[in-house]
């Protein structure tokens, strides 16, 4: 199981540059670190030097939708406001904010969407083309929200995709060599015939 024993605290800004999306999922599970404010802090600077405005956003917004405790969240949000809001009442500043809340969504879903295919992908399951359609023409935010955080610590794609009576699609079906994550040297409990 994935938790803050076993998954690095990202807290050197070159180490969050270096891979931004990773840094993110590092940051959700460490959300209750004591030293939160600092880790975000750094999170938000290397956001920050990313020249791609509009994934850097999406990120933003999407790391903020992960922070599990409203602290943390608060935190965020004056780190945001900060490094990233442009002043309301000039022109450049109204047509920009008015922008991205048009097109907030619809990339908070795909930015969602591209962020459980890349977990599900570290963590080690073999994903059929089927599977990655799935993922990236679902455009229900809450459903993306719930296999995420089944993906965190699943041990099969079915975990993920389970039926449950807020689900709104069907899961598919999946030949069993592309459920299960792949052995880390684990060993068989039952005695073998030798022993």
């Amino acid at each position: 199981m994935l938790g803050p024993a076993n998954v690095p605290r990202v807290s050197r800004m070159q180490d969050a540059s270096a891979d931004l999306d990773f840094a993110a999922f590092c940051l959700w599970i460490h959300s209750n670190d004591p030293d939160i404010e600092g880790i975000l802090t750094v999170m938000g600077e290397a956001l920050a030097q990313d020249t791609d405005r509009e994934a850097r956003d999406d990120l933003a917004g999407l790391i903020e939708d992960g922070l599990g405790s409203e602290h943390a969240r608060k935190i965020w949000r004056n780190l945001m406001e900060t490094l990233f809001t442009p002043r309301r009442g000039t022109i450049v500043g109204d047509a920009r904010l008015a922008g991205q809340e048009e097109g907030r969504e619809e990339g908070r879903v795909a930015g969602k969407a591209e962020q459980l295919l890349r977990l599900m992908e570290r963590r080690g399951f073999s994903l059929t083309e089927e599977t990655r359609q799935r993922v990236t023409t679902c455009s229900d935010m809450p459903l993306l929200d719930l296999w995420f955080d089944r993906a965190i610590d699943a041990t099969t794609l079915d975990e993920i995709f389970a039926a449950s009576s807020t689900d709104h699609v069907p899961a598919p079906t999946q030949s069993p060599e592309h459920t299960t994550v792949p052995s880390q040297g684990a060993t068989d409990p039952r005695p073998s015939a030798a022993d």
